[in-house]
């Protein structure tokens, strides 16, 4: 198993998530075996750089004029998972393997991003099946695009997706593993702490209801709208807002938190590398759906207030977790800050929420994963 070459081929161009999950399995399988060979490519960005520009700009394009358009085009993935995956990954598949997997030679590949997973059945059935080729959805769905012959076995967080797999798309039972989504093994360390010891170690204090915003690693998602609901609560609060990367947000709430509040203590974060500290100590999330945020957060049991779900994976982890009863979800702000205050004078329902949680949580799904991984 040591000299096994791992590669995880994933894209960022429609946000984070899928690059944080390869990186969880690359870290995962270098901890769990230190002589492998492991590494993180984005799939685009060896295959077609200008492809990846045209698919960012166009995803940005679709989200920002046109998101009941985007939701339409993936609601119909059947259709167009079947009609674009094979001259998508013929055209894909000729830099990929002059310039990838040729310079890589893997044993196994895994792909966290369905883009170019078809680019690499093609690869791979023209090498004449050199590598073994592993499916990793980091949401709590998995679409057509997903599904290839050529993939040899499939990784979902969730037995209702293994369930979709087989009957939706015809794949078989033996080629399907419920390990989870990839989150940092960071997180599975963290997991056995104490919300109280990650408030000392941010500087939070234990015993006041500490309150965690986050729009993602672009730090979008109505962050000021709710920031100010939740000023206008009248019980204490610590409110820790992580904007990531958005400046012009960090710049504005930053001048909002150095002016003293009567009740409240704002703290306001750029991206932060060591996320789990702040999701370990906080009492409630406020966040998008995204499938590694709702999985960082089930891993370290912090009750989920999903708000401004985009359209495509964000919906359909939204209907997931609500299915599940193990999170809520807020169409306002005041009802962001009315939950809130909901869980502060009822303690008991907030910790029914968590329990329903750990019926998801996979905090050591990185490890499990990489150790599978390994032995193909």
């Amino acid at each position: 198993m040591n000299g096994k070459r791992l590669l995880v081929v994933t894209e960022e161009w429609a946000g984070s998530g899928h690059r944080m999950a390869a990186e969880a399995l690359r870290e995962a399988a270098v901890e769990r075996c230190p002589g492998v060979y492991a590494r993180v490519e984005g799939g685009l960005q060896s295959a077609s750089p200008a492809l990846r520009e045209l698919s960012r700009f166009f995803y940005g394009q679709m989200l920002r004029y046109s998101p009941m358009l985007w939701q339409r085009l993936y609601d119909r993935e059947q259709m167009w998972g079947t009609a674009l995956a094979k001259p998508m990954g013929a055209f894909l598949a000729r830099r990929l393997l002059r310039e990838l997997l040729e310079r890589e030679q893997p044993d196994v590949v895994a792909a966290t991003h369905a883009y170019c997973l078809s680019a690499l059945a093609h690869a791979k059935q023209k090498a004449g099946k050199r590598f073994r080729l592993v499916s990793i959805p980091t949401d709590f769905h998995v679409n057509r695009f997903w599904v290839h012959p050529e993939i040899d076995a499939y990784v979902v967080a969730h037995e209702r997706l293994a369930e979709l797999l087989e009957r939706r798309h015809g794949v078989a039972r033996e080629k399907i593993r419920v390990y989870g989504i990839p989150v940092r093994p960071a997180f599975a360390a963290a997991a056995r702490e104490e919300k109280a010891s990650w408030k000392e170690r941010t500087g939070l204090s234990p015993d006041r209801f500490t309150v965690l915003v986050s729009g993602g690693e672009g730090g979008h998602g109505g962050m000021e709208e709710v920031v100010r609901s939740l000023l206008d609560v009248t019980e204490p609060l610590h409110i820790v807002v992580i904007v990531g990367k958005n400046e012009p947000i960090r710049q504005r709430l930053s001048l909002v938190a150095e002016r003293p509040h009567p009740l409240h203590r704002l703290v306001v974060k750029g991206y932060e590398p060591s996320i789990w500290e702040w999701i370990g100590a906080a009492d409630a999330y406020v966040t998008k759906p995204g499938g590694i945020s709702c999985a960082e957060a089930l891993a370290l049991r912090t009750p989920l207030i999903l708000y401004r779900p985009l359209p495509g994976q964000e919906r359909h982890n939204l209907s997931f977790l609500l299915g599940q009863q193990a999170a809520v979800w807020a169409e306002k702000p005041e009802e962001i800050a009315a939950m809130i205050v909901r869980w502060r004078r009822r303690p008991e329902e907030r910790e029914e929420m968590v329990r329903r949680m750990d019926a998801l949580r996979q905090p050591d799904a990185a490890r499990r994963i990489a150790d599978y991984l390994l032995t193909l």
